[in-house]
């Protein structure tokens, strides 16, 4: 495209230009940076005389300021930006975080506001998109949206991009209170636990039966379960470490420092794992394979590789379609040992770093349990004090 001739009009450093049969207006003006170097800054596409001679003076105020960098970069938009900001931090986040900004960064942000330039972002504007967001996805998932970008914006700050972050203070939606309780039903009993355990060590295969049981019998969370590793269990100190988790992102570290724990485990897990890891060194020599410490645990019969995402899931559902239990999922079992270990009188505190939860998190999802037991306060209570 040929470069428009640009007119002097009767103001310094304005000038007109013909777009096609539309006049256009422009500015350019000349000026010194700190270091002597002479610089040229130049914008069109005003569409008048008085539009471009107050951008003008906002420009040369920015410049007197020592914002030069941020007028270099006036242009930048915010697909540049942010694609920009992704790709110099994506190496340092988990893979949980990196898809959790791709998502947000290509499903919503380029879409709605990839051309409108960085610097010229309105908190309206802003405050429009995030109205949008809200009208079609849950509260979560705008402030995740929200963070992002205001992670992003908050970069072009310290990057010089732009003078301030003006989004930060954007209305968001709020989350309804929402007291999440496990209940009776949510749970299995002492004898239908029995029954699980029993019908998978009679019908299942040695990794179904160490699965249910490192679930049943430590509380741990489908996801730590599968990526335990050999070098996680001491068995001379009759411990297990948890610091990972593995799902359909891949491995990486737990989500929390609640979640990173070593807890003690039973003389009788053990002597399984034992049998069980004996199992593995016959099953991989069979598929050509050497066990290391570094190992997986729960591997598949067949090839000895390990166990898929959905495995637990698919274990239990099968047990259910057998009428052996009701319809419950992994989580159900962790939920199980939470609630007996309350009901038997451990305490909360205790209880909490076995599962790797907040107390208040235990003090508020198990509230059932922790009512039964003011039942029976009140009936020690009861037969303590007679009262005529």
């Amino acid at each position: 495209m040929a470069r428009q001739k640009l007119n002097p009009t009767k103001k310094d450093n304005i000038y007109w230009y013909k777009d096609g049969r539309i006049k256009k207006y422009a500015y350019r003006y000349r000026f010194y940076d700190f270091n002597g170097k002479r610089r040229e800054k130049t914008k069109q596409n005003f569409d008048t005389e008085r539009d471009a001679e107050l951008a003008l003076t906002e420009m040369k105020a920015e410049i007197l300021k020592g914002n030069i960098q941020q007028v270099d970069n006036s242009n930048v938009t915010v697909q540049q930006w942010i694609t920009t900001f992704y790709q110099r931090n994506e190496s340092k986040w988990k893979i949980s975080t990196k898809k959790q900004y791709q998502n947000s960064i290509e499903g919503q942000i380029i879409p709605n506001l990839g051309q409108v330039k960085l610097s010229r972002l309105t908190k309206p504007q802003y405050q429009e998109f995030i109205d949008m967001l809200t009208l079609k996805y849950a509260v979560s998932t705008v402030r995740t949206i929200h963070s992002v970008f205001n992670s992003a914006m908050n970069a072009a700050v310290e990057e010089e991009i732009i003078i301030r972050n003006k989004i930060s203070r954007v209305n968001l939606p709020k989350f309804k209170v929402r007291q999440y309780e496990v209940s009776e039903e949510d749970i299995l009993n002492e004898s239908e636990v029995e029954r699980l355990i029993k019908y998978v060590k009679e019908n299942e295969t040695e990794t179904h039966y160490t699965l249910i049981l490192l679930l049943a019998t430590t509380g741990m969370r489908k996801g730590e379960a599968l990526a335990l590793r050999w070098s996680d269990v001491d068995f001379e100190k009759e411990v297990i470490s948890i610091s990972r988790t593995r799902d359909h992102l891949g491995e990486r570290s737990t989500k929390t420092d609640n979640s990173q724990r070593t807890i003690d485990v039973s003389k009788a897990l053990l002597k399984h794992l034992r049998k069980y890891k004996l199992w593995s060194v016959q099953k991989k020599m069979i598929n050509g394979m050497k066990l290391n410490a570094d190992d997986l645990i729960l591997i598949n019969t067949s090839n000895s590789e390990p166990v898929a995402k959905m495995y637990p899931n698919q274990l239990m559902e099968r047990v259910f379609e057998k009428g052996i239990i009701k319809r419950v999922t992994p989580h159900t079992l962790r939920h199980t040992y939470a609630s007996l270990l309350i009901s038997k009188g451990i305490p909360v505190t205790t209880v909490a770093k076995m599962i790797g939860d907040a107390v208040e998190m235990v003090l508020r999802v198990y509230a059932h349990s922790f009512r039964q037991k003011e039942h029976e306060a009140v009936k020690v209570i009861n037969d303590m004090i007679k009262i005529n």
